[in-house]
């Protein structure tokens, strides 16, 4: 069966009206203090102190799933388990593919949950060392709800070319799994384009074996994510099953066009149980 499609506005047009249309966002608190070395005992800003580790407790407050001791997996612990055997096996294909951008239209359709849970779950599994890196920085991004806003990341290496990454990772309980925080604000940031994307590239030659996954700020609302997806080898765009509009979904995947391999990811599927994806409880993903 076939319908007629009307042709798409410029994505300049649509990305502006929709966003007219939506009221600011409120800023989330970090759920839950941080288990972290608290900011009076480090230098703001700089390296992660010797010794410094998120724990397990933490990563869970952020909305790392764990089937605990003597347990199966959860329905969507299965679900994020297959979106992983999908993305490491783009990575064994092709290297650039290792470099994996987790985005989404509009801001808080479960991004960041996704990419805490596929990084983690790849890690866990021994696959591969994997570096979960926050590209947001915003009120509710991984930095804040893991404790190191205060730490240097990603825009100190934008900042700083030379500088070493591996001195600003912070290691985890999980022993494959790392962090790179968003790190401190660079005067003139986003005016040179790619300055983002050749950070991340250099990232990348420098841990050779890892899996790289990008938290990154939504599509609409951010150029953040598209100056990322040219450095991605793939793309996951999660979508808000519940209130995301098929039109902004193809405004986010025309924001990340130079990715070579976009992939969407259905999320807060709702079943017959009442179950929903996005949370520590209960759900399902699909990524077609």
């Amino acid at each position: 069966m076939t319908q007629d499609i009307k042709p798409r506005a410029h994505l300049a047009e649509r990305a502006a009206e929709m966003l007219s249309r939506r009221a600011p966002e409120q800023q989330q608190p970090p759920p839950h203090a941080p288990h972290m070395p608290p900011p009076s005992t480090v230098t703001a800003l700089q390296a992660v102190p010797p010794g410094a580790l998120i724990p397990m407790e933490t990563l869970r407050d952020a909305g790392l799933l764990s089937a605990g001791m003597g347990r199966r997996p959860g329905r969507a612990q299965e679900e994020i388990a297959l979106v992983q055997h999908q993305l490491l096996r783009q990575a064994d294909e092709a290297p650039q593919c290792r470099i994996i951008l987790v985005a989404s239209a509009l801001p808080r359709e479960g991004r960041s949950f996704m990419a805490l849970n596929l990084a983690g779950g790849i890690a866990n599994r021994g696959a591969r060392s994997v570096l979960l890196v926050d590209a947001d920085g915003r009120a509710s991004s991984l930095s804040r709800s893991l404790g190191l806003a205060a730490y240097g990341g990603l825009r100190d290496l934008v900042a700083e070319p030379r500088r070493r990454a591996t001195e600003l990772l912070v290691p985890t309980a999980l022993d494959r799994l790392f962090i790179l925080p968003h790190g401190r604000p660079v005067a003139g940031e986003g005016a040179p384009g790619g300055t983002a994307a050749d950070a991340i590239l250099r990232l990348a030659a420098s841990l050779p074996h890892h899996i790289i996954i990008l938290d990154t700020p939504a599509c609409l609302s951010s150029s953040d994510a598209s100056a990322l997806a040219a450095a991605a080898g793939q793309a996951v765009v999660v979508v808000d099953a519940q209130r995301t509009a098929r039109n902004e979904v193809e405004a986010a995947l025309d924001v990340l066009e130079a990715c070579p391999v976009l992939q969407l990811l259905l999320n807060r599927v709702r079943f017959d149980d009442g179950g929903s994806f996005g949370t520590a409880d209960a759900g399902a993903a699909h990524a077609p």
